[in-house]
């Protein structure tokens, strides 16, 4: 694990360390969109029409799809986020 009390000189390569925790984050940021749109489809599911679980796939597919601008937004956000941290030759503190 990394020390917190570590400068940002003292890691080797903070270019591709921070490019990695950004894509970290990405992804945990993915899964919990995941998480969340099964969770709203779920709940609408039991709210709704609790005894036809068929209907889950129906409320699956339209969290989904309400969802998706608002991820696809972030994801493109944190690779824009990446390609600068990668495209930049010098770190200054």
């Amino acid at each position: 694990m990394l020390n917190p009390a570590l400068r940002a000189q003292e890691i080797p390569n903070l270019q591709d360390f921070l490019a990695s925790t950004v894509r970290h984050v990405k992804t945990l940021h993915a899964t919990l969109s995941a998480v969340m749109t099964d969770v709203a489809a779920i709940r609408r599911t039991l709210l709704e029409e609790p005894e036809d679980v068929l209907q889950y796939k129906s409320n699956l597919l339209a969290a989904i799809e309400t969802a998706k601008p608002l991820v696809n937004e972030a994801l493109q956000s944190y690779d824009e986020m990446i390609r600068q941290i990668q495209g930049l030759k010098e770190w200054r503190n």
